[in-house]
């Protein structure tokens, strides 16, 4: 049986209500709705593969399976790999994990992956901050290129870096995929920022588009889902 978001305590009540969206801080509404505390970490990722994940059809898209049958996958990039060691801590955020291997992942927790719209609400709250403790930038709030190890780090290292609605490692920890196309692209949106960026790329708005089979370094995800 799979778990579900619903019995996780890794889980955050986002209400219904209107933000303010985007650089242009234009007020959208957004109906309430479920997203994890933190990024999906290794041990968590670990659960799913050790369950049968990557062999589970009913978790995966039609794409999402083309492409793990395609390609013979039975775990993330850099899994197992010696020289990734340092990344793949039961604590940290995983990474090297495509958006079809998110998808299947948020299935099999119950849930989906956040909407870009939901992402960023959860992200900045209501008022339209730049980062998720303010519109200051403050270099201890999350990891950057140079500050903290070119590497990941374990989820909630930067607490004065959490949102207003008590999110941790919403930027600068791996850049996260949401389920949209990235402006009418074969691309998908990924949201926040990652260890390995500048400042000028880390904040609420920051988004990036990559191939849905893309699988770096510094790309991890989060699970949202529907309030029943």
């Amino acid at each position: 049986m799979h778990s579900t978001v619903s019995d996780r305590a890794n889980h955050v009540l986002i209400p219904a209500g209107p933000f303010l969206y985007g650089e242009a801080s234009r007020e959208v509404h957004v109906a309430a709705f479920l997203i994890d505390r933190t990024p999906v970490t290794v041990g968590a990722y670990a659960a799913f593969i050790e369950a049968g994940g990557y062999e589970d059809r009913s978790l995966w898209s039609r794409a999402g399976w083309a492409f793990v049958t395609r390609a013979g996958l039975t775990k993330p990039r850099f899994w197992g790999e010696e020289e990734w060691a340092a990344y793949l801590v039961p604590s940290h955020p995983v990474v090297g994990v495509s958006a079809h291997e998110a998808e299947a992942y948020a299935a099999f927790s119950g849930g989906r992956l956040p909407t870009e719209v939901e992402w960023e609400k959860a992200a900045r709250g209501a008022d339209g901050r730049r980062y998720p403790w303010g519109d200051a930038w403050l270099p201890d709030a999350c990891g950057s290129r140079g500050v903290g190890p070119r590497g990941t780090v374990p989820v909630g290292t930067y607490p004065t870096g959490r949102s207003p609605f008590g999110l941790s490692d919403v930027v600068g920890c791996v850049w996260q995929w949401c389920a949209d196309d990235y402006d009418e692209t074969e691309k998908r949106v990924t949201r926040g920022g990652g260890w390995n960026n500048l400042q000028w790329s880390i904040s609420c708005t920051s988004r990036n588009g990559y191939p849905p089979a893309a699988q770096f370094s510094n790309l991890g995800f989060r699970c949202a889902a529907d309030v029943r």
